[in-house]
């Protein structure tokens, strides 16, 4: 069976190399315009169809990126990140595959789902004698507009048996910037039963202190944007030591995304940064590797 080909440009490549150039260069030109569009539709339809039967076939998964904590350097807790390795396709990025899922309303299921495999998760490490303190769900805006979710997830403590302290809701800036009604009568009641609320992307929005100083959340994350160029851009310190300031002030854990090196790593600590998360520490990785990596550093192993 023909693998289909997720990126549209080698796709148009590979288009231009094999067709006959029998048109005048204008004419293809708009031909061309007019293929990527048509490849772009046709690619997100057949991702979107594959994506529907891969939720209802349990073919996505969670992998866990570990944050550290600089005061002790111990495990302060994991992201939880989508991934997908379709039997035909091969392996869909999440920066690919989310974007699809919002546009056809699968978001929610995968939200779902997700938070439901973090807490299983939860317990079979627990089971196993690792204790993980914090696992990070993301979740869209859509979620927050759902009435039903808190009582979802109060369900779910409940039926796994947890403190609602193991879990964090992360939701990106823009969407936490959403301040209807309904939004924040959400947030407001996530934070009543103890699940965290960690606002993601920090700082590549456009929303007002103001607005963020009235949102119940207990910690903020530092897009890596910042981070990549710590060693180039002054101006990238300068924000990123700001924005630990703003955390600090608001009462909140700062996570910064995106940490690579140690020159990243020493520079975080001296601005007084709280967690850090990266390669420098570890990529995501499944479940199953995460208590070897935590064995492999003596300082982390569990007790």
């Amino acid at each position: 069976m023909m693998v289909w080909k997720l990126s549209i440009f080698s796709t148009v490549l590979k288009w231009l190399c094999s067709r006959p150039k029998r048109r005048p260069a204008k004419a293809s030109g708009f031909r061309l315009l007019g293929s990527i569009a048509n490849d772009d539709v046709r690619a997100r339809v057949v991702i979107g169809s594959a994506l529907r039967k891969a939720i209802q076939d349990s073919e996505l998964e969670l992998f866990y990126q570990p944050q550290i904590s600089t005061k002790n350097n111990m495990l302060y807790g994991v992201e939880a990140l989508s991934r997908w390795h379709h039997p035909t396709l091969g392996t869909i990025p999440p920066s690919r595959f989310i974007p699809i899922a919002e546009e056809t309303a699968q978001i929610e299921a995968i939200g779902l789902w997700s938070l439901e495999q973090a807490c299983i998760q939860i317990v079979k490490w627990d089971k196993i004698g690792l204790h993980v303190p914090i696992v990070s769900v993301n979740l869209s805006a859509a979620h927050f507009s759902n009435p039903t979710l808190t009582e979802n997830i109060v369900n779910l403590l409940e039926h796994y048996r947890l403190s609602p302290n193991r879990l964090t809701i992360e939701i990106t800036e823009g969407g936490m910037m959403q301040q209807n009604a309904e939004t924040m009568t959400t947030l407001t009641a996530l934070r009543d039963i103890g699940v965290g609320l960690s606002l993601d992307d920090f700082g590549t929005g456009f929303s007002s202190l103001s607005r963020i100083s009235h949102l119940p959340l207990t910690e903020i994350k530092i897009d890596r944007s910042f981070i990549i160029n710590f060693e180039k851009d002054v101006s990238s310190i300068i924000v990123t030591e700001a924005a630990i300031n703003i955390g600090k002030r608001l009462g909140v854990h700062v996570v910064t995304e995106g940490v690579e090196d140690t020159f990243q790593e020493t520079r975080l600590r001296a601005m007084g940064c709280d967690v850090m998360q990266g390669y420098l520490f570890a990529r995501p990785m499944p479940p199953s590797d995460l208590l070897h990596w935590m064995q492999t550093r003596p300082i982390l192993a569990p007790s």
